[in-house]
């Protein structure tokens, strides 16, 4: 008898649809009607740009994210995901804040896991009626190992900026990104775009702006002096360079998105609208455990903890106060 481990799915892949083309355009329409800036289909094949990812890695420019190195196999696989996948629903959906802040925008209001998670389900829901019998789908966002701006790119939804980041056209980076994994063989939606495609052109102001040099090259881009990194990822203690680049930010960095011409719209310098633009440095440093709990369970800034979160609300401090 084999062991759990060794034994295949459970379950077959479900027949080829009627017509796969008219339910992948009820599913690209599903995911606009739930709100989403962007959708397209793509097969769910190895991942275009899984050598550039290899090379990252090996590089150790991804820090102390060391799940990337431990789920490096499963994501050039799918069906690490969901067994038979053979198709992938993309999704852009725009991020709810906008001005000035110490809190990067996607991370203002709800939780965007929860937020695309719940609209990618609903998305499911509205095609599943038109699936062949036995069809399954698997929401993934940000936390599943894909490499989800391959699959926008592949997808149609836009191309990488110079940022590193996925650009719709006519929305800019603004963004937050979302899968909806199935194994029925959909058609695709959109010719793939080329994920360099001439977006930037020549301007180079996410390169030049960002405010510790973190991109070595286009598109390269070294996390360990990123601030959102800084903000968010890196535990312990923040070196006296790495405080004082911070700039009093708590949260995240939007930097290289604000001066992007693409993002020309959301006015960076305006006034902050959406929930928590910014967090009082006084309040933050003082949070116990259970009214960081409170306050931020339920939002992305769950993810620097709480002891994150007041490293670099007392670096703000001694920021505004060096004596």
């Amino acid at each position: 008898m084999r062991s759990a481990a060794t034994r295949g799915p459970r379950f077959p892949p479900p027949p080829l649809p009627h017509d796969a083309a008219a339910l992948s355009r009820a599913a690209v329409e599903a995911a606009l009607a739930e709100g989403f800036v962007a959708a397209g289909v793509v097969a769910a094949a190895e991942p275009a740009s899984f050598g550039i990812y290899a090379r990252w890695i090996e590089g150790g420019y991804h820090g102390e994210m060391r799940w990337l190195e431990r789920d490096f196999d499963a994501r050039r696989r799918y069906d690490a995901i969901l067994p038979h996948a053979r198709s992938v629903l993309a999704v852009a959906r725009s991020v709810p804040g906008r001005g000035d802040g110490n809190v990067a925008k996607y991370a203002r209001g709800e939780d965007y896991h929860r937020v695309v998670r719940r609209h990618l389900r609903n998305v499911a829901d509205r095609i599943r009626p038109l699936a062949p019998n036995g069809s399954r789908f698997r929401v993934c966002v940000d936390t599943a190992p894909l490499l989800e701006r391959d699959v926008a790119v592949r997808a149609g939804l836009g191309g990488i900026g110079k940022s590193g980041l996925l650009i719709v056209p006519g929305v800019g980076s603004n963004v937050v990104l979302g899968e909806l994994l199935t194994d029925v063989a959909l058609a695709p939606t959109a010719a793939p775009r080329e994920a360099e495609a001439d977006l930037c052109r020549s301007c180079t102001a996410c390169l030049d702006s960002c405010p510790t040099r973190a991109f070595l090259a286009p598109r390269l881009l070294d996390a360990r002096k990123c601030l959102s990194y800084l903000t968010i990822e890196k535990r312990g203690p923040l070196t006296v360079d790495e405080e004082a680049a911070l700039g009093g930010r708590l949260f995240g960095c939007d930097v290289c998105q604000d001066v992007c011409p693409w993002n020309a719209a959301d006015d960076p310098a305006g006034e902050a609208r959406g929930p928590a633009a910014s967090i009082a440095p006084e309040d933050a440093a003082k949070l116990s455990e259970e009214a960081f709990r409170l306050a931020f369970f339920d939002t992305a800034i769950w993810r620097a903890t709480r002891s994150g979160l007041v490293r670099n609300a007392e670096a703000a401090l001694r920021r505004e106060d060096p004596a």
